[in-house]
């Protein structure tokens, strides 16, 4: 179909979608695609939108605002936005850009956490191509009345949020400040170990360290301190004879009750039943082998 918003060329084109009943209730789901080429006078300007977008930029360039910050985005940038968020942008003349709106199942909440992890909705990684690729396939195919299955629609956006989420992580350098703090975590797993601690070993300050913490790593020092106490736990119970107590102490827990406590509500399940599910699941695996 042909848009009828004002600055969009005759050669552009749009799909437009209704979820199922079922997807409306489990899925992400699409409701836009298109392919548009531009002219100046093509902009949105909204202070809330239901569904959430994502646009890869062919060729010109793209005014936009988001959450009261301005951007340009350029040939070969991805944006994101969380529309329900106030939002504005506008094409230059000779812009081009495909891109879909979908919404359902937890989209939003997803779309904060890699816009958060990002420090913003624009995107500018080598991944970006592969995703203005996949967009413009589809944008194509949706244009020749091909139908695609609601868990396939779902899962390909949740692969595409995925892989925008890997490129916003800046990699950590082997001798940057984060790197240096995640050995001490590693090093000193079984040690009470504070923020101020962390905080005193990089030179930063604890707030500036915990946004940086964060932004490189996805988890803030505390939560990434916590995993790892936790990875090194599941070890122990599954490949050691050691009790709940000895390794709750091995793992930095001043008591076997408060490592059950934050076990189970992380893990699923107590260390106890852990273990057991783990070591059936090693009889098993070691039966197998023997049988071949």
């Amino acid at each position: 179909m042909k848009s009828v918003d004002p600055g969009i060329l005759p050669q552009s084109h749009c799909s437009t979608f209704q979820p199922s009943e079922f997807a409306r209730k489990n899925l992400i789901y699409m409701t836009w695609c298109g392919h548009y080429y531009c002219t100046g006078q093509y902009y949105m300007d909204r202070d809330s939108y239901p569904e959430a977008l994502l646009l890869f930029v062919r060729n010109g360039e793209m005014d936009v605002k988001y959450n009261n910050k301005a951007y340009t985005i350029h040939k070969g940038d991805v944006l994101l936005l969380d529309c329900v968020n106030p939002h504005y942008y506008r094409s230059h003349d000779g812009t081009e850009f495909v891109y879909i709106h979908f919404d359902g199942g937890n989209s939003h909440a997803l779309v904060d956490y890699v816009i958060e992890l990002n420090g913003g909705p624009v995107f500018r990684q080598d991944e970006n191509m592969e995703i203005g690729k996949e967009l413009y396939e589809t944008a194509l195919i949706h244009e020749k009345g091909t139908v695609q299955p609601p868990l396939y629609i779902s899962t390909w956006i949740t692969q595409l949020l995925y892989k925008l989420s890997l490129s916003a992580v800046p990699p950590i350098e082997e001798n940057a400040p984060i790197s240096e703090a995640i050995r001490y975590i590693l090093a000193h797993v079984g040690d009470p170990i504070t923020l101020d601690d962390l905080s005193q070993l990089t030179n930063f300050s604890p707030y500036y360290l915990s946004h940086l913490f964060k932004k490189q790593t996805g988890y803030s020092p505390s939560e990434y301190i916590i995993n790892t106490r936790l990875e090194k736990a599941q070890r122990l119970l599954t490949h050691s004879r050691k009790s709940v107590a000895e390794i709750a102490y091995e793992v930095g827990y001043g008591s076997a009750s408060s490592f059950i406590n934050v076990f189970t509500r992380k893990v699923g399940c107590t260390p106890k039943t852990y273990r057991t599910q783990q070591q059936s699941g090693n009889v098993l695996a070691s039966n197998d082998i023997e049988i071949f």
